[in-house]
């Protein structure tokens, strides 16, 4: 293993020089002003012109609208007229409006994106979805189409085959079926998966429900007075409730899901909101593990963990000598791998010296049809075992690799966490197939949050019902002094993901090991900032988050270690980095919580200075910036870091600068010269910025002999004393 203390470790990792050209020399006087953005679906105000509305006023066009490069757009189309009641005193009508008509300039590898949205199927009864046909054509007669039946989404390639843009007609034909509205977006590169503006409805338990009891007192009515004969209820405490009708299906579905069962939910949930005594009711939804597998994940070791030098690890360390020691990190999530899981104790061997139980305490919270350990009785009890599942590519051992990315121990042996001696808090929530209910995450939040030994609670995971018991047990933890941190989601979706979207929540998005957001990682609301997430798509399959897990083929546990991506893996960062900074802070004697946190982020001192926020949120982690904002500057001897950490080279684009802070408790200084500079591979040039001081590096890349689509990496390294 690499030794991971030395004071000379100040590096600068440089990706990505490729051999295709560079993006921006793509742009071109026939594409228009580089523009684009979400355009509402109202009439008139949008590049849409033929609306329902302008149909029945008569004053409808027909005409070819141009979409600038990576415009969205949305529009109204239908292959008939009629109406439809609204369940409300009045109908809904709707008009023919049988074709749209586009314009765009897109080269090879651009996509076109077409997503569908109707009304209810209860309004419409007996009229068949909608077909549409999407058709593709350039001047020399190129063609692509391609048809969607229902409410869904169609993909098109540009027709284009070189890099150079080429005018594009684009026609969407409504040919039969029920009106619907559409949203078409300009995507480039293929980076298909941030063009999705549908709301994935929240999967919950049917005949299950989170019930909420007025506080008791005089004339207010109890739970066995509410709730019906046979009906099962579980206290949650501070007044909340699991409740579960007598006939509760075992099964998951959707609000969306056209089935009685999932409606007849509703309905008696609906009923509950109105009995007397109780203040609120809502469905149990369903939260997932928020991990992305690669279609191969193997064992590696410390020396791949790129992520690690991404975000000025082992710098930080420096400023943060115990590493996180005293501070309570809790893992929520499927539990921790261990080679006896029938017993609390054998745990993997990277992880076993900071793990911290509770006496006395349930710490698997899993219940009902969802748990399947190997205790005799399903439910909570006091081991938080992750009981595997046999299947070598299952969502088990997730908790095991969010585990590990925050604590794997410095133990010469496996990988090693971002904060390497923090007390590690193992809490089972999801159960089978990764998944954990609403009224289990709401039990264990509510006891973490009385934990004195629990500082930050990480939350691996997410659905999209936005809970309001959910938000009031998360605010509880924070009144209480706890961080929680929650991954941003894995859609490619700006639609706000719960928990992360909540206002008392870091939701984290994920990079990849050069720094751009992953084409997985959710943007908007729900990221608060960003950290390693990694991504396969991107360097050759090698951009993987590597942490511990656990093998169990054939019943037999064996610790391991694997490679994984999703905003999973990037959540845990930040939960680390807290401990970091609070234990740098309490050795500089100084207090530190999440009121300092959130400060501290949204005044930059955490991050580096993101592209945009809407993807990034307030940039990527940076520990050392982070620590030292901690310690307010009290910094023991002298700490050199590079900013940013990573430079990504084109053909066209083949030097750059590298600002070089120095952070010291008394402005100490440090002295460089060129022989101080080393590059690692021989194609990339790196010294000192003439006239900078020493303040600054310029590094070239020479992209000679590099063929398209290749990829070359190096690391440039700065030797110093402190």
């Amino acid at each position: 293993m690499l030794n991971k203390y030395s004071s000379i470790l100040a590096s600068l990792t440089i990706l990505a020089l490729s051999g295709c050209s560079d993006s921006d020399s793509r742009a071109s006087a026939s594409r228009g002003p580089d523009i684009g953005g979400t355009i509402a679906i109202e009439s008139r105000t949008r590049i849409d012109l033929d609306t329902a509305d302008d149909i029945l006023a008569g004053t409808a066009v027909s005409e070819v609208v141009s979409l600038p490069d990576g415009a969205v757009a949305a529009g109204y189309l239908s292959s008939s007229g009629g109406s439809y009641s609204t369940g409300t005193a009045d109908d809904f009508a709707y008009y023919r409006d049988e074709q749209d008509q586009y314009a765009a300039s897109l080269s090879a590898g651009d996509s076109i994106v077409v997503q569908l949205f109707g009304a209810p199927d209860r309004f419409l009864p007996g009229i068949s979805p909608p077909r549409l046909r999407v058709e593709v054509e350039l001047s020399d007669g190129r063609t692509e189409q391609q048809t969607v039946n229902g409410f869904g989404s169609v993909i098109l390639n540009a027709v284009a085959s070189g890099a150079d843009p080429e005018p594009h007609n684009i026609t969407l034909y409504a040919e039969s079926g029920a009106p619907f509205r559409y949203v078409i977006a300009l995507v480039n590169d293929g980076n298909v998966s941030a063009a999705n503006f549908r709301y994935s409805e929240p999967a919950f338990r049917p005949g299950e429900a989170v019930v909420v009891m007025e506080e008791p007192g005089a004339g207010r009515a109890s739970p066995a007075s509410v709730f019906a004969s046979g009906v099962a209820a579980r206290s949650l405490g501070k007044g909340v409730w699991h409740v579960r009708q007598p006939s509760a299906s075992s099964g998951v579905t959707t609000a969306a899901a056209a089935t009685s069962g999932a409606q007849a939910t509703l309905d008696w949930i609906r009923d509950l909101r109105t009995r007397p005594g109780v203040r609120h009711a809502e469905p149990n939804y369903l939260y997932y593990a928020q991990q992305t597998p690669p279609p191969e994940a193997g064992e590696d070791l410390y020396t791949r963990q790129w992520n690690l030098p991404l975000i000025q690890l082992p710098l930080a360390w420096q400023l943060a000598p115990r590493m996180g020691e005293g501070v309570g990190v809790a893992v929520m999530d499927t539990g921790l791998f261990t080679a006896t899981p029938g017993t609390a104790e054998n745990w993997h061997s990277d992880l076993n010296a900071n793990v911290r139980l509770v006496p006395g305490e349930f710490m698997d919270f899993v219940s009902g049809e969802l748990d399947y350990d190997q205790n005799s009785d399903a439910g909570p009890d006091q081991n938080p075992a992750d009981p595997g599942d046999g299947t070598p590519r299952s969502s088990n051992f997730h908790g095991t690799h969010v585990a590990g990315i925050i604590a794997a121990t410095d133990n010469d042996d496996g990988i090693i966490g971002v904060a390497p001696s923090v007390d590690l808090y193992p809490i089972r929530v999801l159960g089978r197939n990764g998944e954990g209910s609403l009224a289990d995450l709401l039990d264990a939040i509510n006891w973490a949050s009385g934990q004195p030994g629990i500082d930050v609670i990480n939350l691996s995971l997410g659905g999209l019902g936005d809970s309001t018991e959910l938000k009031k047990a998360l605010d509880g933890a924070r009144a209480e002094g706890k961080l929680v941190v929650a991954a941003a989601g894995n859609q490619g979706s700006g639609e706000p993901t719960y928990p992360a979207a909540y206002p008392n929540v870091v939701g984290v998005g994920a990079v990849d090991r050069s720094g751009r957001r992953a084409s997985y990682s959710n943007t908007g609301v729900s990221v608060d900032a960003v950290a390693p997430g990694g991504d396969y798509s991107s360097a050759g399959g090698s951009d993987l988050i590597v942490s511990t897990w656990g093998l169990d083929d054939g019943g037999d546990f064996r610790e391991a270690w694997a490679g994984l991506q999703g905003t999973s893996m990037a959540a845990p960062h930040v939960s680390a980095l807290y401990a970091l900074m609070k234990s740098g802070a309490e050795d500089a004697g100084r207090e530190f919580g999440p009121e300092a946190f959130f400060t501290y982020l949204v005044d930059g001192q955490l991050t580096a200075t993101p592209p945009n926020r809407s993807e990034y949120g307030y940039g990527l982690i940076d520990a050392v910036k982070a620590v030292s904002a901690a310690r307010e500057g009290n910094v023991p001897g002298v700490i050199l870091a590079a900013q940013p950490t990573v430079l990504q080279f084109t053909r066209a684009l083949t030097q750059q600068t590298v600002k070089l802070v120095r952070y010291s408790e008394d402005g100490l200084p440090v002295t460089l010269t060129d022989d101080d500079v080393s590059a690692t591979q021989s194609w990339v040039q790196a010294a000192l910025t003439p006239g900078s001081g020493g303040d600054s590096l310029t590094v070239t890349a020479d992209p000679s002999g590099l063929a398209d689509g290749q990829t070359r990496r190096a690391e440039v390294q700065v030797v110093y004393d402190d």
